[in-house]
């Protein structure tokens, strides 16, 4: 029975660049989720990818995300002093994405 219940879990594991984060996609399926997706989606919002990460990751697992991708982008300036690392737009798409591929709203 342990098996049957590790196979309907709706908590994945999602990798980006190295990085691993898990998120009960479940919380996909909840009204709140829908209206951020909504306006990232339809009404190109893409600032509401944040709200949406702090609640289907919470906000102290977006913050360690946050921190891991902005090192990766400093030590991907060795050369240029001074540089502050960013977590940048492009990447936090790329995690959007890589959430919504493990989405099944059939689940």
């Amino acid at each position: 029975m342990a098996e049957t219940e590790q196979a309907n879990s709706t908590v994945k594991e999602i990798e980006v660049d190295g990085y691993k984060f898990m998120v009960d996609t479940d919380l996909l399926d909840d009204v709140e989720t829908f209206e951020l997706i909504d306006r990232i989606e339809n009404k190109n919002q893409i600032a509401a990818i944040v709200p949406l990460l702090e609640f289907i990751i919470g906000p102290e697992a977006y913050q360690q995300m946050k921190s891991h991708f902005a090192k990766a982008d400093a030590a991907a300036h060795p050369d240029q002093v001074g540089y502050k690392g960013r977590f940048r737009l492009s990447k936090l798409q790329q995690v959007y994405l890589a959430i919504v591929e493990k989405f099944d709203p059939k689940g």
